[in-house]
C-alpha cells in the first residue's frame, strides 16, 4: 500500500501557519479610539515623567482633547495606530500644513515600548510625507526625552531649537510694565483676515496654515488679537481661557515683547489666571521680559526638523502639537 508504512497514518502535507493573533498591526487610527490614544499618551509621558521626578499630568479625561480630533479630523489619513487585535499600543498624529508636515503626537504604552513600535509608526508617517512631497518634516519632544531624540535624528530630524515651557505668576498679581501705546490690539471677530493671518504666516514662519486659525477662532477657549502700528497689521496673538499665551508672530522682532505685555494685560483682566507660554531661547527680549517679571521655566522641549523653516525670532509656538 503507497502510503501506509509500518501501521503509521498516512503522511499529509503541512497547512501554511495561520495568521497569529497577537501579530501587530500598523494601520489607520479609528476616530472611535481617539480617547484611548489621548489616555495611552498620558500613560506614556508620566511614565517618563517618573523617571526624571516631575509631577505628573492630570489625566482625567472622559472625551478626546479638542486639538487631537482637531488634527485627526482634518485629515484621519495622517493618523496611525499600532494595533494588537482590538487594543491599541501606540499611536502617531501628524498634519500637512502647505509643504510642512509635523508630528503632533506620537507615544507607544509603557508595557509595549522597546519593541520598535515607535519606529514603526515614524516611518509609516515619513513614507507617507514623501509621498505627499512634504519639504519640512517636523517634531517636537521634551529634552529629557532622549530615546526620542535618538529616533527622530537617526531618521533624519535634527535638534535645531529649543521651547522654553514657561510659566508665570497670576496675571492679576503683577503690575507688568506698559507696552508701547502706538502697538493696538484688535481681537479678531471673524475669518475676513485670513489673508493677513496667511501673510504673516508665510514670511516669518515660511507656511501657512489658514485651517488652524480657523480652529483658534472657531474655539471658545481661544480669543485672537491682530496687532496694528500706525495702521499696519504687524502681527497676532491667541491667547486661551487657562493661561496659554500662543501662537503669536510678530513682523519684526522688535514688536514681539510689546505683542506678549499686551496679551499679560489681557490676562490680568480675566482674573487670577495663569499665563503659560512656549518661548525660544532666541527671544531675547522677550525672554528677559518674562523672567524679570516672575515667570520660572518649567520644561524644555526640542524642535526637531529636517530643515528649519521658521525664524524663531519673531515667532511663538502654540504647543508642542502645533509648531
Amino acid at each position: 500500500m503507497a502510503n501506509a508504512v509500518a501501521g503509521r497514518a498516512p503522511r499529509t502535507r503541512a497547512k501554511k501557519p495561520a495568521k497569529a493573533s497577537g501579530e501587530v498591526r500598523i494601520e489607520q487610527l479609528r476616530e472611535s479610539d481617539l480617547l484611548e490614544a489621548a489616555l495611552l499618551m498620558y500613560r506614556s509621558a508620566n511614565a517618563l515623567r517618573k523617571i526624571v521626578n516631575l509631577e505628573p499630568y492630570d489625566t482625567k479625561l472622559k472625551t478626546a482633547p479638542p486639538l487631537l480630533s482637531h488634527i485627526y479630523t482634518q485629515d484621519p489619513d495622517l493618523s496611525w495606530g499600532a494595533y494588537q487585535g482590538d487594543k491599541l499600543l501606540g499611536f502617531a498624529t501628524s498634519h500637512m500644513r502647505d509643504r510642512q508636515w509635523h508630528i503632533a503626537y506620537l507615544f507607544v504604552d509603557p508595557e509595549s515600548q522597546n519593541q520598535g513600535l515607535g519606529k514603526q509608526l515614524l516611518s509609516t508617517g515619513l513614507a507617507e510625507a514623501q509621498k505627499r512631497e512634504a519639504h519640512f518634516t517636523s517634531q517636537c519632544t521634551f529634552i529629557y526625552n532622549a530615546k526620542a531624540i535618538g529616533l527622530y535624528t537617526k531618521m533624519g530630524m535634527f535638534p535645531r531649537k529649543n521651547l522654553m515651557h514657561m510659566e508665570g505668576p497670576a496675571a492679576n498679581s503683577v503690575e507688568w510694565p506698559k507696552a508701547n501705546s502706538n502697538l493696538v490690539p484688535e481681537m479678531i471677530s471673524s475669518t475676513a483676515v485670513l489673508n493677513e493671518l496667511n501673510f504673516m504666516d508665510r514670511e516669518v514662519r515660511g507656511i501657512n496654515r489658514a485651517v488652524d486659525h480657523c480652529y483658534w477662532l472657531a474655539d471658545d477657549d481661544h480669543e485672537g488679537y491682530v496687532f496694528k502700528n500706525q495702521g499696519n497689521t504687524v502681527g497676532y496673538a491667541y491667547i486661551s481661557q487657562h493661561g496659554c499665551i500662543g501662537p503669536v508672530l510678530a513682523m519684526r522682532d522688535m514688536y514681539l515683547p510689546d505683542i506678549l505685555l499686551n496679551c499679560l494685560h489681557l490676562l490680568a483682566e480675566r482674573g487670577d489666571v495663569v499665563p503659560k507660554i512656549w518661548l525660544n531661547g532666541k527671544n531675547f527680549a522677550s525672554l528677559q521680559l518674562l523672567l524679570n517679571n516672575g515667570f520660572r521655566i518649567k520644561e524644555i522641549g526640542l524642535l526637531l526638523t529636517n530643515r528649519m523653516f521658521c525664524d524663531v525670532r519673531r515667532y511663538v509656538a502654540s504647543s508642542m502639537a502645533v509648531f
